[in-house]
């Protein structure tokens, strides 16, 4: 396998895992290796509710991309979304230290070291802290204020914070997959770097990504990140209304139900009946002009409840880019129409295509794969995650019986076992050895992971020692009985 630079994403949803794995071209463009997406029914509202449901769909999704792309996945950049991360500001001062009260960079460094000394409150953690103004004697903000004079510097920062609770739950998920957290980012404040461009973002924009437990909300202006806030909805939701609109439907149908035949605006919805078939017997046509009232009311709520969030964050009226929408819950057909009609700003449907070929927009022409794609893009900015290499040149599945193959999830570490007589090829310095397993003192089935391995068999070498153990036996015998004048002949082999 020829030497990559990869990056790999993992975005723990409410619904599902999606694990991405991305390289980094001789050019500097970002390649989509392979998205999987494992189903989870162990998180609530982007908390881990369950944390053996969610290793167990983050080690299927693992497995599987290591399958498509030949490597051993041991690092990874992750998502955390929820109503536990939330954005603060605060704001502090220096004094210039110039004589002639010209402001230096060092007067920047030390605001900023005091803005880094700021503690959370008690049960959070900050993820991540950055300035949004700076401001002057005369309290105009200054967006340079290096070699402006002033006798004082004051900065805003805004602060995301997330709940102790939440993360420690997650990051438990990870270690119990020997999978190492490279950093952790709040999913509000990077799904934006995969939809909109540097123009958007200082002209004025509202990203909103909606997934199927929460919807995210981010506030640009100025180039900068403002806001940011979660809202516990999502498609979830509306599949919850659909069903108790008709208990009929059976569950495993309503999502593909709502994908296919779903509007969110009654007054775009053609007048037709919707026949269903659950498991070959027909069950009770649908309205489809009902179903899209149902989507409606549920959509209406959360287009209501995001503006609510943009006018909270003071920049409603600055948004001359608009809305942007993505995630899962924008498929919907219609999505866009209706948050318009509810915020009065001018929306658009989008995925990820920022830092992407046209080739590479084509393998996650999905909304649902934006904050995946987010991720990696990050990640080519923080650094390439190390990884193991699977054996051969092509991607390989490795050999395992049916009892490891049920037995992967609870012994989530991939393992790579090379046959003895085969040459070693040597490691890159990004590489990351992953040493067979010990199979002393193990039971037969944790020992067994599809090598063969060579064992003496009876009748070769151990019939040999045997043989020579009975001469032996033999010549003393014949020693015992033997004539004292007669010589000795030994057995000097033994």
């Amino acid at each position: 396998m020829e030497k990559k630079n990869y990056i790999v994403a993992v975005d723990v949803g409410t619904s599902e895992v999606v694990v991405a794995v991305g390289s980094i071209a001789d050019n500097g463009e970002l390649h989509i290796e392979a998205v999987v997406a494992e189903p989870t029914t162990g998180m609530s509202a982007g908390m881990v509710d369950n944390s053996q449901s969610v290793g167990d769909a983050l080690c299927r999704a693992r497995d599987k991309a290591q399958e498509l792309t030949g490597v051993a996945i041991t690092d990874a950049y992750v998502s955390i979304s929820g109503k536990f991360v939330r954005c603060a500001r605060y704001t502090d001062h220096v004094f210039v230290m110039d004589s002639e009260n010209r402001i230096s960079r060092g007067d920047l460094k030390a605001l900023s070291d005091r803005m880094h000394n700021v503690k959370a409150s008690d049960g959070e953690i900050i993820m991540d802290l950055y300035p949004t103004t700076y401001k002057g004697d005369t309290g105009s903000e200054m967006p340079n204020p290096v070699g402006c004079y002033s006798k004082q510097l004051s900065s805003t920062y805004n602060f995301i914070l997330c709940e102790r609770m939440a993360k420690d739950r997650l990051m438990r998920v990870f270690l119990d997959a020997k999978i190492k957290i490279r950093n952790l980012y709040a999913g509000a404040a990077i799904v934006s770097r995969a939809v909109v461009n540097e123009d958007e973002m200082n002209d004025g924009v509202a990203v909103v990504d909606i997934g199927s437990g929460l919807t995210d909300v981010a506030v640009y202006y100025g180039g900068i990140l403002r806001y940011i806030a979660s809202i516990p909805l999502g498609g979830a939701a509306i599949n919850s209304d659909i069903h108790i609109y008709d208990s009929l439907i059976p569950a495993k149908t309503i999502e593909s139900l709502k994908c296919s035949y779903g509007s969110a605006l009654v007054e775009e919805t053609p007048d037709q009946l919707i026949e269903m078939r659950n498991r070959g017997r027909s069950i009770k046509p649908i309205q489809r002009l009902n179903l899209a009232a149902v989507i409606e009311a549920r959509m209406t709520d959360i287009a209501e409840y995001v503006w609510n969030e943009i006018r909270e964050s003071g920049y409603a009226k600055k948004l001359a880019a608009g809305i942007v929408l993505t995630g899962g819950g924008a498929s919907l057909m219609n999505a866009d129409k209706l948050f318009q009609k509810v915020t009065g700003q001018e929306v658009r449907v989008s995925c990820a295509e920022m830092g992407l070929s046209t080739e590479e927009q084509a393998k996650v022409a999905s909304p649902s794969k934006t904050l995946a794609v987010a991720l990696l893009l990050k990640g080519m900015e923080a650094g390439a995650c190390p990884v193991g290499m699977l054996q051969g040149s092509a991607p390989v599945k490795p050999a395992v019986n049916q009892y490891e193959e049920k037995r992967s999830i609870q012994n989530p570490v991939q393992e790579v076992r090379p046959l003895e007589d085969e040459p070693q090829k040597p490691q890159t310095k990004t590489s990351v050895e992953v040493e067979p397993k010990n199979d002393e003192g193990g039971n037969e089935g944790d020992s067994w992971n599809g090598v063969t391995e060579d064992i003496p068999q009876a009748g070769t070498k151990t019939k040999g020692r045997l043989q020579k153990l009975l001469d032996k036996l033999k010549g003393s015998l014949d020693d015992a009985f033997r004539n004292p004048d007669e010589g000795a002949d030994g057995d000097d082999d033994y």
